[in-house]
């Protein structure tokens, strides 16, 4: 019989080798607890996304630094990972709330921040089409269109590559999309203004941010 409350001692082990940033130590509690019959979504819910949402907010508040982030969204993936490959041999499916397409703009080859970003969704339960940095406006439509998006998020550190951002905002009105997907904005040169004069749907100065961001959007 599958668990659905995630044990007090496999929770607090799991959530403190995420906020560590262990990743060898949260996989393998993650495997255990999947061997014992703890429901994977319980985990997912119950443990990975309080985790992470936790190290977000110690990162923003300034009580952590960027090496602790990542690692801790590595180790929240990697674990996902398990999960959903369990799930997968199981016949079952992790249940998605939406689609994201997300990728850094042309010119631009800074992608720590997305990559924050992205791993964030994933946690929260978005699927996650990364396209990487220096992706080409059309390349965000065609993987939106290929992967049946809901939304599209696109990111610019320097303000030399923002104009990437309106690139891809033109191209969906141009192509009649900007109905079909929703289209968010972020990274370091960007900001409210910047969004609203392209067309954006919207904007987040933070990753956590952008996590609610995309739940109002979307409406989950």
């Amino acid at each position: 019989m599958v668990e659905n409350s995630v044990p007090k001692e496999i929770a607090e082990k799991l959530g403190e080798a995420l906020m560590e940033g262990d990743q060898v130590t949260a996989m393998a509690v993650t495997e255990e607890a999947l061997v014992t019959k703890v429901d994977p979504l319980a985990l997912i819910q119950q443990v990975i996304v309080p985790s992470l949402t936790e190290v977000g907010r110690r990162f923003e508040e300034l009580e952590i630094f960027l090496p602790e982030l990542m690692a801790a969204g590595e180790a929240g993936n990697a674990c996902s990972q398990i999960i959903e490959a369990a799930l997968v041999k199981a016949g079952g499916a992790v249940e998605t709330k939406g689609v994201i397409v997300i990728g850094t703009v042309k010119s631009d080859i800074h992608d720590i921040g997305k990559n924050i970003v992205g791993s964030l969704f994933k946690a929260h339960g978005f699927k996650v089409v990364d396209l990487g940095k220096d992706v080409d406006a059309a390349a965000f439509i065609d993987a939106a269109e290929t992967n049946r998006a809901d939304l599209i998020a696109a990111s610019a550190l320097m303000s030399i590559t923002r104009a990437g951002c309106r690139e891809v905002a033109d191209l969906l009105r141009e192509l009649n999309l900007s109905g079909k997907y929703l289209f968010i904005v972020g990274g370091g040169s960007v900001d409210q203004n910047y969004a609203d004069e392209i067309g954006a749907n919207g904007y987040a100065q933070t990753a956590s941010g952008a996590v609610e961001l995309v739940k109002t959007l979307l409406k989950v």
